[in-house]
């Protein structure tokens, strides 16, 4: 694989990693209020469907899920971010022959 192509990879699964974060903290800011909750509420709606009303009062709990969610939207925005790298680096590297 070519050194452009490796950049590009690495610089785009970046990119998307951190876009996709910033998108899904930003939405819960802006809209948290309007939509009756952010990122908190609606875990704590969720754990306590699945394991109960006594996990959902635990903020240790509620806090470990919101850093997964946000956890699996960065490694999507990664994949995403990485797939286009490539595609951008494939570009470049054909137009600099």
């Amino acid at each position: 694989m070519k050194k452009i192509v490796k950049i590009s990879i690495i610089s785009g699964c970046n990119f998307g990693a951190v876009l996709g974060v910033v998108v899904a903290l930003m939405l819960d800011f802006i809209t948290g209020n309007a939509l009756g909750g952010g990122w908190y509420e609606s875990v704590q709606h969720d754990v306590g469907l699945m394991f109960g009303p006594v996990w959902a009062d635990k903020q240790w709990f509620i806090y470990s899920g919101i850093v997964v969610v946000i956890a699996l939207i960065a490694s999507i925005g990664a994949i995403i971010g990485a797939f286009f790298g490539a595609i951008v680096g494939t570009v470049f590297s054909g137009l600099v022959k």
